[in-house]
């Protein structure tokens, strides 16, 4: 993308800056008819401008089209005294407007991606590119610094940057840009090749980049993107992206452009891995259909947070479709010495309680894989590590009381906002030792014991209040009546009139296990003989449910200290779980036991007649076998004998588990 080239100031560098001030910037110049005139460019000019700004109520000096110098005073033009006065009364090219108060600066003094700015020849900075910062960023000492297209620079001639006043950029409906503050220093420029030569279309060393370190401790470079929509404001930061990685442009994904000319654009990526010929010069980077013109060279494109390349160049496909192309800007960030693109870091977040006891952690979240900063009140400032999943950590101070901190995430030179936040650390909490936490007591609880500092009070909260003393052997001891229920317990102890930390006990006291009469656990019944119900006895009105090889069976409800649930025959070994519940607490018994195989009903089958063949024709000879009849009874009386050992040697097995 071509930058805008326009004259942008008239007179040399001091001229410049005064204009600035005075927020415009002179088309041209002209030299009136009248004489005496006064100069209205170079060395004369800047003298001259230099005496009048000394006068008490002149605020800027410049020149306008109709080839005048202009006065801005906070006086009328009869009030100006001194040299002021003589210069406007000498000179027929003079006017002086009045101005309300002193100027002030119209533009806020953060600095983001996609705003405008203005770079100067000091050799010659009557002519200056209008070209848009890409974003903030660091040179390799951390010091702050911004990125755009190389191109801008003229191959490192225009090495002065001015922010330009957004509400005056085409962005924002303007139509003579004007100076807001002085910007930065030219710091390194690459069109093309290495050296700004063409370049070739293969080498990832062919880029368009320029870095510009920061030279106005006025500003502060953010890392955000505007979108210009409080441009009118001078404030281009209030509505803005935050820049969160940096990486490389997804093909097919929507993408987005900031630039002072068309503002924030939207497209897609319509290729990548491309080297484009701008103007001449080969660049590495890729294509999409977002809208730009001239003066957008160097803005941002980023894809969601993430930024990904630099606004080199743009035209249109042949059906009137915007092209845009970007640099990479992975790729050309290598080819700069040592500059990064400033990251936004979220704050850090603490997680863990204010108040801990001796020993414990604190524990919050940040962003992944950065370095949290964390400084104690008066102590040495330490470093945690962020993980992938976001979390850190670190142990709290051995020492009771209160410690502040102030803590912030780092990424390279990046780093969040700063997060202050208190720990206090309390004396160690008692110990429950019982009923300990995850226990269940069958049946009653008479007591809550355990441990804590000798000659502290032990208070107790939750489903039990009450308070206890430490003992010199240091334990402590409450009584209870707890009947079948869950319950939850809190103690803290008093040590020196300091509440410690707190310690909980969460238990359960579970009715006794039911009686299960029937089936007999361990015995093998004969089908015929199967349970047809699981009795037994339990506690008055407890909830009985019978689940059998874990399926359910039935429910019931004990009376007069008895249950009884109706069961179906089964074959096959059986497992019986019996749960009896009371105020929503379990307990329950295992039964195992065997039932055989239900009979298979007997039945003759047909055959053929002793000595008749197995096929039609003349019955078979006699082969001198004899009668099988006696042998085929004999053969099953035998099979007979052989199962019923089998069964007595089962039940003697079953019976015997």
């Amino acid at each position: 993308m071509t930058p805008q080239r326009r004259r942008v100031l008239a007179g040399g560098t001091t001229a410049a800056l005064l204009l600035s001030a005075a927020g415009a910037l002179i088309p041209g110049a002209a030299t009136a008819a009248e004489d005496p005139v006064a100069p209205l460019s170079g060395p004369a000019f800047d003298t001259t401008a230099q005496q009048l700004l000394a006068a008490e109520g002149v605020e800027a000096v410049a020149t306008n089209a109709e080839g005048q110098v202009v006065v801005y005073a906070t006086t009328t033009e009869t009030a100006l005294t001194g040299e002021a006065a003589s210069f406007v009364n000498d000179h027929s090219n003079v006017v002086v407007k009045q101005l309300s108060a002193p100027l002030s600066s119209l533009a806020a003094t953060d600095v983001v991606g996609g705003a405008g700015y203005i770079a100067l020849d000091p050799a010659t900075p009557t002519i200056g590119s209008l070209c848009s910062i890409g974003f903030s960023a660091f040179n390799a000492q951390g010091d702050p610094a911004i990125i755009s297209a190389g191109h801008c620079t003229e191959d490192g001639l225009r090495t002065d940057a001015y922010l330009s006043l957004p509400s005056n950029d085409d962005a924002a409906g303007g139509t003579q840009p004007s100076v807001a503050a002085p910007l930065a220093e030219l710091t390194y420029s690459q069109y093309g090749g290495p050296l700004n030569t063409p370049g070739t279309g293969d080498s990832l060393t062919s880029t368009d980049i320029s870095t510009w370190d920061i030279v106005n401790p006025a500003l502060t470079t953010l890392p955000r993107i505007t979108d210009w929509s409080t441009a009118a404001q001078n404030d281009l930061s209030l509505q803005s992206t935050p820049v969160r990685a940096i990486g490389s442009a997804q093909d097919g994904a929507p993408v987005t452009k900031s630039g002072r000319t068309t503002g924030v654009t939207s497209g897609e990526v319509d290729s990548v891995n491309a080297w484009a010929n701008v103007d001449g010069r080969f660049v590495y980077g890729f294509f999409t259909t977002a809208l730009s013109d001239e003066g957008d060279s160097g803005g941002a494109v980023f894809q969601g947070e993430t930024a990904v390349g630099i606004l080199s160049g743009g035209g249109t496909f042949a059906d009137g479709t915007p092209l845009m192309f970007a640099a990479d800007l992975q790729n050309a960030l290598a080819q700069t010495p040592g500059y990064t693109v400033a990251l936004f870091l979220d704050a850090p977040v603490v997680t863990s309680a204010a108040q801990l006891g001796a020993g414990g952690t604190v524990t919050g979240t940040g962003p992944a894989n950065t370095t949290l900063v964390v400084t104690p009140a008066g102590g040495t400032p330490f470093e945690v590590a962020i993980g992938a999943a976001g979390t850190w950590s670190f142990p709290a101070p051995a020492e009771v009381g209160e410690t502040s901190y102030t803590a912030f995430a780092r990424s390279g030179f990046s780093e969040s906002a700063v997060t202050p936040f208190d720990v206090e650390v309390l004396p160690a909490a008692p110990a429950i030792t019982s009923p300990a936490n995850g226990a269940r007591i069958v049946s009653e609880v008479t007591e809550i014991t355990g441990t804590g500092v000798a000659g502290a009070t032990v208070t107790l909260s939750g489903d039990v209040t009450g308070d206890a003393t430490v003992e010199e052997d240091g334990t402590w001891s409450f009584p209870v009546d707890l009947g079948i229920d869950a319950y939850s317990v809190t103690a803290v102890q008093e040590v020196d009139d300091v509440t410690s930390a707190t310690s909980t006990s969460a238990f359960a006291v579970i009715p006794t296990a039911p009686v299960v009469d029937a089936p007999l656990a361990g015995r093998t019944y004969a089908f015929a003989d199967s349970p047809a119900a699981a009795n037994g006895t339990g506690i008055e009105d407890a909830s009985i449910s019978v689940v059998r090889n874990g399926q359910a069976v039935g429910s019931t409800i004990v009376t007069d200290g008895a249950w009884n649930v109706a069961l179906t025959a089964q074959a096959g070994d059986t497992v019986l779980e019996v749960v009896q519940t009371v105020n929503g607490q379990s307990n329950s018994t295992v039964v195992s036991y065997a039932v055989a195989a239900a009979p298979v009903a007997g039945g003759g089958g047909g055959g053929a007649a002793p000595g008749a063949g197995a096929g039609s024709g003349d019955p078979l000879a006699a082969t001198g076998g004899g009668d099988a009849a006696p042998f085929a009874a004999l053969g099953l009386g035998m099979l007979l004998i052989g199962a019923a050992l089998v069964t007595a040697r089962r039940l003697r097995t079953r019976t015997n588990v």
